[in-house]
């Protein structure tokens, strides 16, 4: 088989994946404009593909009655479509408010007039000669010549305007949907080469030249720019719902492994709870942030003491931390001076201040994250160590030991 036949139907396979892939969401995309411009994208994306196949393309032939190049007017209004759609899609998320209706307008009249000059095209071009395809090296015809460069223009007017708006726009401020519509971006720039080169090549043989080289096809350099854009505009198509979920499930494997410290240090304070064994990442990681949150509030509870928070945030601060990275040093040291004060078995004494409150989160990734730099403070900052001796020392803990 081909190399190009290869590409292709890895192409297909990769496209209908993000198809049924992004099938998953259709519903919230009904929803959101931009949503669900993007899905439609993905679905005329996967049609053009299907119809660029050969034994598709031939089954479709002989299914409508071998209308003269019909299957291929079709796949070129699905390639019109897809440009469209992907259009109005950047469109919605990158043109500011005020501009919007305008650019939605021209996009919509874009199309609407290219479409019927397509059919025009496609009666004075090849269905006028009976040409069951326009083939890979072009046809000697000005109809069919005037045909290609209906929907080429389109196309080439579409991706030139994607690019302008994109540069021009404003800020995305979702971070996997900006980085889905670069990637976008760089598929429709390098679709854009594709179409010019196109261009070129069906002019030169329209006007009765002939190339050394097939444009499309089996032995074609179509795929040399049509496989690498493709791959673009997947990734960009579907990132902004995979990317968030790979970014969590990493920052969860990461959290799970920086809380070691941690939780290893609370060791002590958990001997008379029975451990469970959860099965999944994330339920290894939500026992651990409980188990350290429940021995904060249970074994550990009496023993907190706000004088140890204070001092150790105080060092911290003159030291030069952020208020955040203060707060952090100053609850690693309070949970240090705890959990040595358990291990000793020494009573709690009585308080000089009420039990500090430690910093809570709501959500669970970002109570995650607070746990994450209190367990990196507990394992690298020298002055939990420092405030731990100080705090031992009977000079300034005569009341230690429990006497």
């Amino acid at each position: 088989m081909p190399v190009a036949s290869v590409v292709h139907l890895i192409a297909l396979a990769t496209i209908a994946v993000a198809v049924v892939y992004r099938a998953t969401t259709w519903r919230e995309d009904n929803k959101a404009p931009a949503g669900r411009a993007l899905s439609l994208t993905m679905v005329n994306l996967f049609a053009l593909y299907l119809l660029g196949w050969a034994p598709f393309y031939w089954l479709a032939y002989d299914l409508l009655g071998r209308v003269p190049s019909l299957p291929q007017v079709i796949q070129h209004i699905v390639w019109m479509a897809m440009s469209f759609y992907a259009h109005i899609f950047v469109i919605r998320v990158s043109t500011p408010a005020g501009h919007l209706r305008r650019r939605l307008r021209f996009g919509r009249i874009l199309f609407g007039v290219a479409l019927p000059l397509l059919l025009i095209g496609y009666v004075i071009g090849p269905l006028r000669i009976g040409l069951p395809i326009v083939g890979p090296s072009g046809t000697h015809d000005p109809g069919v010549l005037v045909y290609d460069l209906i929907w080429e223009a389109h196309n080439i007017i579409v991706l030139v305007d994607i690019l302008l708006v994109r540069w021009r726009g404003m800020t995305i401020e979702s971070t996997y949907l900006r980085i889905g519509v670069r990637f976008m971006g760089v598929g429709c720039l390098i679709w854009l080469l594709m179409l010019i080169h196109k261009v070129v090549y069906q002019t030169i043989v329209g006007l009765g030249h002939d190339l050394p080289y097939e444009e499309n096809g089996v032995h074609g350099i179509q795929f040399l720019f049509s496989a690498p854009g493709v791959c673009f505009l997947v990734i960009g198509m579907t990132i902004p719902s995979w990317g968030p979920r790979v970014a969590r499930n990493w920052r969860r494997r990461r959290a799970y492994r920086h809380l070691t410290p941690l939780w290893d240090a609370l060791a002590p304070t958990r001997t008379a709870v029975p451990v469970p064994a959860p099965r999944s990442r994330h339920s290894r990681l939500r026992h651990r942030v409980i188990g350290i949150r429940d021995a904060l509030v249970g074994p550990l509870r009496d023993h907190l003491d706000e004088n140890t928070i204070r001092l150790a945030k105080g060092e911290a601060m003159r030291s030069g931390l952020t208020e955040d990275d203060a707060q952090a040093v100053g609850e690693a040291a309070l949970i240090a001076a705890a959990v040595s004060a358990h291990s000793s078995g020494r009573s709690a004494g009585i308080p000089a201040t009420q039990t500090p409150q430690l910093r809570r989160e709501e959500d669970f990734d970002a109570e995650t994250a607070w746990l994450v730099k209190v367990s990196q403070a507990y394992s690298r900052s020298s002055i939990v160590p420092a405030v731990l001796r100080r705090e031992s020392s009977p000079q300034m803990n005569p009341t230690g030991g429990g006497e």
